[in-house]
């Protein structure tokens, strides 16, 4: 029997550039009986592991929309009271009003939880880099059994899909990072039923009761959601080279510049010393840098760029893949890059560390040998005025396991300046800093898919 409830709901909503405002109104909520969607989810990332036993914060299915009210109920039907962000489990938090789940995800490629439209990919918040998810992508999947979900993927450092792309199931989109309002590098995955942004759960509700969610929650995962192709981790471990990595160095013979370029000596750089350059807002670049592989073998391999803990400050670094399709013919594929919060970094909540880091471009089709049709090039036309670009080493890690992923598809050329469309009547609301605590290890951790 149709069980209705009538919830005044009085809620933040984050609207236009950051600006929150009080929404007071009254939504009529029916925990109606409906045919559950057939399960079209995968993990959102390379690996084995499971979504819960990488999850170090969960989706709060009491009022998810960041107010606080001092209630955290789990998908289990758990109830915690709390204020914030509060341990609920070994290692995990739930904190009041949490929309999605933290993944720990350390500068690591994130992939498609399922097909669809690319409908965001750009900054949360294009006049404050700061807030909410930083960099961030949303994908449409469109509607199943009556319900149009879109997923939602927060604080990336590089984005590799551009708004209007279609995308199949665990394309490589973006790659994880510590953009936006977050304490530490990870990815915030939410899911949500459109048009109007509300969140669910996408592991459902397992609760003796009723769900206190406004919206119908239903398992989403596949019965199978593992990625069949295994990347290589770039951020794993040190930062020295990958097996098998092809390695181009600012002072290799495959690298070249355009323009003027100044280098730079640290800890912390690869060879010892790196190139770098100011931004410019112009449509065309000033200065260019490129690397150019000899690659040992023809096939698929994971491309990685080196980010300094100096002199690389823009935001919208623009990185042009030249590759090869599955035809053999040449493509371009142009990767937004955030270099500015990678080491060391000043946000709201004091000084975030993460070290130079490997950041991943996505996995490219290259022939074997020296490239005619195969480089890297970097451009300093970011849309930003002065910023300091840098440039210094590029790898070439072949992949292994399963079937390669699609080569991806050509992307639009740089724009000067970084746009997010016209939101639609409401947009998530910002997300609120993630502590992130150690793990346990995966075989002392439950949960599924």
């Amino acid at each position: 029997m149709n069980r209705l409830r009538l919830v005044i709901v009085f809620a933040l909503v984050s609207v236009g550039l950051g600006v929150s405002v009080l929404r007071v109104g009254s939504v009529l909520a029916a925990q109606r009986p409906h045919a559950a969607p057939a399960p079209f989810l995968y993990r959102p990332y390379y690996g084995d592991q499971t979504v819960l036993s990488r999850s170090i914060s969960l989706f709060d299915h009491d009022s998810p929309n960041y107010v606080q009210d001092g209630t955290f109920v789990r998908y289990d039907g758990q109830v915690f009271q709390t204020g914030g962000a509060t341990s609920c489990q070994p290692y995990v938090n739930c904190y009041d009003g949490h929309n999605g789940y933290d993944i720990n995800l350390y500068f690591a490629p994130v992939l498609s939880a399922g097909a669809g439209t690319v409908i965001r990919a750009s900054w949360f918040n294009p006049s404050n880099h700061l807030d909410g998810g930083g960099l961030w992508v949303a994908i449409d999947h469109g509607y199943h059994d009556g319900i149009d979900y879109v997923s939602m993927y927060c604080h990336l450092s590089a984005i590799l899909v551009s708004i209007g792309e279609q995308v199949g199931a665990q394309w490589q989109i973006a790659t994880s990072g510590s953009t936006g309002s977050a304490t530490g590098p990870h990815l915030h995955f939410s899911v949500f039923e459109m048009p109007n942004w509300q969140p669910m759960d996408p592991f459902g509700w397992r609760g003796s009761g009723p769900d206190p969610n406004t919206v119908p929650d239903y398992y989403l995962w596949t019965s199978d959601p593992a990625a069949p192709t295994q990347a290589p981790c770039l951020a794993c471990g040190d930062n020295s080279l990958r097996t098998g990595a092809t390695l181009v160095d600012d002072a290799s013979p495959g690298f070249s510049t355009t323009g003027t370029w100044y280098t730079a000596t640290g800890t912390g750089v690869i060879g010892g010393a790196m190139h770098w350059t100011p931004t410019t807002t112009a449509n065309a670049p000033t200065a260019t840098a490129t690397w150019r592989p000899t690659i040992p073998t023809a096939g698929m391999y994971e491309v990685g760029v080196y980010v300094d803990p100096i002199d690389s400050g823009s935001q919208w670094a623009g990185y042009s893949i030249r590759s090869l399709n599955a035809a053999d013919s040449p493509i371009t594929t142009t990767v937004w890059l955030d270099q500015q919060h990678i080491g060391t970094f000043q946000n709201a909540y004091g000084t975030i560390s993460t070290g130079p880091q490997w950041v991943s471009l996505g996995s490219y089709q290259f022939a074997a040998g020296a490239q005619p049709d195969g480089q890297v090039t970097l451009s300093n036309a970011t849309g930003e005025d002065g910023a300091q670009l840098g440039a210094d080493a590029v790898e070439f890690v072949p992949l292994s396991g399963g079937a390669p992923p699609p080569p991806p598809a050509p992307t639009p050329g740089p724009t000067a300046t970084p746009t997010i469309p016209p939101t639609p009547t409401a947009i998530p609301p910002t997300p609120v800093p993630t502590q992130i605590p150690g793990l346990l290890p995966p075989h002392q951790r439950g949960g599924h898919p």
